[in-house]
């Protein structure tokens, strides 16, 4: 169960050989029709994921949430008891660059401990993380499109920073975060 699937890029990069077991959720209409033609065998559900999650009491194995929300008591009623829950949230040199252009003082932000806080007291226990870092230049349009990612682009005056640059050089990183059930924990992936 893929939370805030989007179009589904992620998830028919990650599960294309489980297309038949794979729900993708997202309360988008646009991406869920988009997802849909792109990849038809999954099961796609058009909802709120925040509020209830549309799946049975401890039925599902495995759950995403890429960058997006994760109500932790909805997914720990969901996930069966050897289940694990896979969560990726922006790491703190994440975009730093266009932060600091943009913030003047880039702040970095660690996540980390908030969401294991934030599963953890649904009774899901954070088994391994892991860092993913990479540089990359990229052009004005992704520069944009990084930016419409994020609560910054609603700032015009922030935007009118970065349009001066012709490309810039930027971090991109996430924290890979492993959640299983408290009773779970001691088993491997």
């Amino acid at each position: 169960m893929d939370l805030g699937c989007g179009e589904g890029t992620f998830g028919s990069a990650l599960f294309a050989d489980e297309a038949e077991g794979y729900v993708g959720i997202d309360l988008s209409k646009r991406a869920i029709k988009l997802a849909a033609r792109a990849w038809r065998e999954p099961t796609w559900v058009l909802a709120n994921a925040d509020r209830c999650l549309p799946a049975a009491d401890a039925s599902v194995d495995r759950i995403v949430s890429l960058f997006g929300r994760r109500p932790a008591s909805e997914i720990a009623r969901v996930l069966t008891a050897e289940g694990v829950c896979i969560v990726a949230v922006p790491g703190e040199d994440d975009l730093i660059e266009l932060r600091e252009q943009t913030q003047a003082t880039g702040r970095r932000r660690n996540r980390l401990e908030g969401v294991a806080e934030e599963l953890r007291t649904a009774g899901l226990v954070l088994a391994e993380n892991r860092t993913w870092t990479q540089t990359v230049v990229l052009d004005p349009d992704a520069i944009a499109n990084a930016m419409a990612m994020t609560y910054r682009a609603v700032r015009f005056s922030q935007q009118a920073l970065l349009a001066k640059d012709s490309a810039a050089k930027v971090t991109l990183s996430a924290d890979l975060l492993l959640f299983r059930s408290e009773g779970s924990i001691a088993k491997p992936v």
